[in-house]
């Protein structure tokens, strides 16, 4: 897909992963809507990509819908790039994201809701709403970013990795939908990588190895998989070896999890 001219909307994008991708887009030529809960933040690297700022709190339930009616607001206002006739919302990055670790029974039913409302809920919500205007267009390219979690599981992260791994089925059967309408779906699956994810999460990242990746090397990927139409990036690359450990020989994964995985 070519990125010059493109309008993104990035969620999540105060920080972290979410900051990291819209600098990368914005270099690639990108028009940037980002969205986030903190509004200093968010200025900050609106002004520092040429973006918009898009204040929104996906956990609550007016919040996808929100971001969805502003995000197409916002887009209506720009000019079309040269020869894409009329404006609107060509990229969606469905970035943001809360954690959680611990015992299964510490974790409060509003922190499960909450998880599933902005790890979950909303992306979905803010696809159903913001893809059909891809479609007509015949044009967009729709990004997920899951966990590793999601494809194997985390000890202690069960609620977390449950919804990462939601999320990428629902990128895959959504592929099959519209991939032959102009529109691609790409789910991007990192490992450890280093942001406030953690500290936020409520236990910080204590294992030596892997060392956590910036997220720079995400942002990264996220543009080469728009660029070339991927429609799976693991990051770091190495990462896929215990995905297919996992998917072909579950027993032999568990196995070597309990003995070398975290311990909690």
């Amino acid at each position: 897909m070519r990125l010059t001219g493109a309008v993104a909307l990035v969620t999540g994008g105060s920080s972290g992963i979410g900051a990291a991708t819209a600098r990368a887009l914005a270099g690639a030529g990108a028009r940037l809507l980002i969205a986030g809960r903190d509004p200093s933040r968010l200025a900050a690297i609106a002004g520092q990509t040429g973006g918009t700022a898009l204040t929104s709190d996906l956990a609550a339930p007016d919040g996808p819908a929100g971001l969805a009616a502003a995000a197409q607001r916002a887009a209506a206002a720009l000019p079309p790039a040269p020869g894409d006739g009329e404006a609107g919302i060509d990229i969606l990055v469905n970035n943001a994201g809360l954690g959680w670790a611990g015992p299964i029974g510490d974790i409060t039913a509003e922190k499960v809701a909450e998880l599933v409302a902005v790890n979950l809920t909303a992306p979905m919500q803010l696809t159903r709403l913001l893809l059909p205007g891809m479609v007509a267009r015949g044009r967009g390219r729709v990004v997920f970013v899951s966990s590793i979690a999601g494809v194997t599981g985390v000890r202690g992260e069960a609620v977390y990795a449950a919804t990462k791994a939601g999320l990428s089925i629902f990128a895959e059967s959504l592929d099959y939908e519209v991939r032959d309408r102009g529109v691609r779906v790409c789910v991007v699956v990192p490992g450890v990588i280093d942001t406030p994810f953690f500290g936020r999460r409520g236990r910080p990242y204590g294992r030596k190895r892997p060392a956590p990746i910036p997220a720079e090397r995400v942002a990264t990927a996220i543009v080469s998989a728009l660029e070339h139409d991927r429609a799976v990036v693991y990051v770091p690359r190495w990462l896929r070896v215990p995905a297919r450990i996992h998917g072909a020989a579950p027993g032999t994964f568990r196995a070597l999890a309990a003995r070398f995985g975290d311990p909690g």
